[in-house]
């Protein structure tokens, strides 16, 4: 049997192990008994987070038919179901069959599934496509633009976007840094800042999508002679 190394043989094990290990040796060793114990407590820490949600980014491809807007139904076989109306005041279409069907507030598809049922009894399985012909939504773009003014919002749309539409900022007044976006949420207006300089320059990865009659005042410069 080999003979156990000298700090080991006497009763002074952890006195001789402690002259053996020098100050840098013994932070390292330290250091790698300490790491595992540190990511097991950084990984809860995330593990219990929760991500902020940007109120732009939300359930923008699911945006509902509004009041005014123009949708064509299409049958693909009882074609003398097919119509294009206007969805009326009161939220509703009067179409031949069925009568009044409320459409306002519900997206294409769940207007689509509606009628699917509603006229089960005359065509079957006849399919059945809904298309926006012409939305009535829109948002609106103010202050240094070029071109300030009424937006159609035909398609999901970010406050990039509306600005470009309304031709660009303005280079020599607009303060890209504080876009203010005014929307209207369950009868209380609220507001959302908006750091285009940001956006441009890549450093935002969610883009903020706008909803149907929001208003986006791009700031003026403020200049001190």
């Amino acid at each position: 049997m080999n003979a156990k190394p000298r700090w080991f043989q006497n009763g002074n094990e952890k006195k001789e192990v402690r002259h053996l290990l020098s100050p840098a040796q013994m932070l390292y060793w330290g250091a790698l008994v300490l790491l595992p114990v540190f990511c097991v407590m950084l990984a809860g820490c995330q593990t219990g987070s929760k991500a902020k949600v940007d109120p732009g980014a939300a359930a923008y491809a699911t945006n509902n038919l509004l009041e005014g807007d123009v949708v064509s139904i299409t049958f693909q076989y009882s074609t003398n179901f097919n119509t294009v109306q206007k969805i009326g005041l009161d939220g509703t279409l009067n179409l031949q069959g069925v009568g009044q069907v409320q459409a306002a507030r519900k997206t294409t598809l769940q207007l689509q599934n509606d009628l699917t049922s509603l006229y089960k009894d005359q065509v079957k399985d006849d399919p059945i496509t809904i298309k926006i012909v012409a939305a009535e939504s829109a948002v609106y773009v103010a202050g240094a633009v070029m071109h300030p003014g009424k937006i159609p919002l035909e398609r999901p749309m970010t406050v990039l976007e509306a600005i470009m539409e309304a031709g660009g900022y303005d280079p020599y007044r607009a303060d890209l840094s504080d876009v203010l976006v005014l929307r209207v949420e369950n009868g209380r207006q609220k507001n959302y800042r908006v750091n285009m300089k940001r956006v441009l320059r890549g450093r935002e990865d969610a883009p903020f999508y706008l909803k149907p009659f929001d208003v986006i005042q791009v700031a003026t410069k403020t200049f001190n002679f």
